[in-house]
């Protein structure tokens, strides 16, 4: 593989594009270029043909635009997230690039899924319109690639990112801390056992620049494969704030556990590397939640 010179983040005004942004630029190996709305419109081929002066044969892209799935799980949002990928898709025909890194979802594998050994090879089974989308994308870029001969890909399937700059304040690790810093009172759904994987920002950031330069292409779920539920955030948490306020919910869904082997990134990642554990991450957001707020 022919080295990679320019990387380029559609979607660098997210939470995961501007992590990735800023973690890419300080390394200061590579030009690193981030395209997002106003500038770019990915959903009109017009607009997004802006970024064929950039698709070069040095080039790696990652995809990190979507509408996000807090804003609704939707048809409307399915149709708008399709179509992104469909105009990248378009631009590859005619302007194939070196390599291009997909996020994905671990939701291709089903939001309510009962499986503790969820793996690469796990049958896909997507029960959401977010899902759908997220699979359906990463079938149409294998499409693509394989046409143009000239592009790598990997679709990356993480399961829930959290840390520093998440603002979407979601069911977990993000958002318990964000209402416990804030004193708010935090809503648990049943007992909040069910078992789940959180991944910090900072090793999404990590994983992503190493696999630029590496010669590993397909799926692969990002992921260290410890487990954790909802409750363990909780009592972490209450060790920081013993006052803090739960209020607990009947569920509304089925319990579902949800695991992960990590066999395959773990195989492709270098011997020395360490995922930030839960703890480590929550005491890490804390403090830039407290940082941000003084």
């Amino acid at each position: 593989m022919d080295k990679i010179e320019k990387v380029i983040i559609l979607g660098h005004s997210g939470f995961i594009g501007s992590s990735l942004e800023k973690s890419l630029s300080k390394l200061g190996n590579k030009e690193v270029i981030g395209c997002s709305l106003p500038d770019i419109d990915l959903t009109d081929f017009n607009s997004a043909s802006q970024l064929a002066l950039h698709f070069t044969p040095d080039t790696c892209l990652v995809l990190a635009a979507a509408v996000k799935r807090q804003f609704g799980d939707t048809l409307d949002a399915f149709h708008q997230n399709t179509t992104i990928v469909e105009n990248v898709c378009k631009l590859l025909e005619s302007n194939p690039i070196q390599r291009l890194i997909y996020f994905s979802s671990a939701a291709v594998y089903g939001e309510e899924t009962e499986n503790t050994n969820i793996s690469e090879n796990t049958q896909v089974n997507p029960t959401s319109f977010y899902g759908i989308n997220k699979y359906t994308s990463e079938r149409l870029l294998v499409k693509t690639c394989i046409s143009n001969k000239r592009t790598s890909l990997v679709s990356l399937r993480p399961p829930l990112i959290y840390g520093p700059g998440d603002q979407a304040k979601t069911y977990g690790p993000s958002g318990f801390s964000a209402s416990a810093k804030e004193g708010n009172p935090i809503t648990l759904w049943g007992d909040g056992t069910e078992l789940r994987e959180f991944i910090y920002i900072e090793d999404v950031c990590r994983i992503v620049s190493y696999l630029i330069d590496t010669n590993f292409e397909g799926e692969l779920n990002l992921v260290s494969g410890e487990k954790y539920c909802f409750a363990d955030i909780i009592s972490i948490l209450k060790e920081v704030i013993p006052d803090l306020v739960v209020n607990i919910r009947e569920r509304s869904k089925q319990k579902a556990d949800n695991a992960f082997n990590p066999q395959k990134i773990k195989s492709i990642l270098p011997s020395d590397f360490k995922f930030t554990s839960l703890r480590n991450g929550l005491s890490k957001l804390m403090n830039h939640i407290g940082d941000v707020s003084k």
